[in-house]
């Protein structure tokens, strides 16, 4: 090992998340590539849909319901040009519908279009079969303490990002 670096479980773990992160984000590329889609396309469409695994959108949860870009890019992190790029391709493929916000004209709603949920549906048959592979030998109550975890680990990175923006 190179003096000055030494080995810390906290350290291990955030990298260990990042390198996950990253072989799951192939894995979606691969998923959505079958429908036409980069993998943040797809996110963006499962979160445009009320997909209910999305935590912090602060959306309406009523299937069919509208959503703001704007609370999308709150909840992922991201910018609003980020998010407007990915929408605007999902509208070009007519995946996605937008429409004036009749309370703040200017912003946008954004629903799926049928041919929107068609493309989710055909992606998660795949969807789960990856999901039950990569958590085949975890039991629920590992798999429901894993979760907790990583909600918790998401709650502190928005509790500094608010006290951040406050400063």
């Amino acid at each position: 090992m190179n003096a000055g670096i030494t080995e810390s479980t906290e350290e291990s773990l955030i990298l260990t998340l990042l390198d996950l992160a990253n072989h799951l984000t192939r894995n979606g590329e691969r998923l959505a590539r079958e429908v036409g889609l980069t993998a943040q396309q797809w996110l963006l469409l499962l979160q445009i849909a009320g997909d209910p695994n999305f935590p912090r959108l602060g959306a309406p949860t009523d299937e069919g319901a509208a959503v703001l870009a704007s609370n999308i890019a709150s909840a992922r992190g991201v910018s609003r040009p980020t998010i407007s790029a990915l929408v605007s391709s999902l509208v070009q493929k007519g995946l996605v519908s937008q429409a004036e916000d009749p309370g703040d004209r200017r912003q946008k709603t954004l629903r799926a279009t049928p041919a929107g949920l068609a493309a989710l549906d055909r992606i998660e048959p795949a969807r789960r079969r990856a999901n039950k592979e990569l958590l085949a030998d975890f039991d629920s109550a590992e798999i429901s303490q894993s979760l907790q975890i990583l909600r918790s680990c998401l709650d502190a990175l928005w509790s500094a990002r608010r006290s951040g923006e406050r400063d």
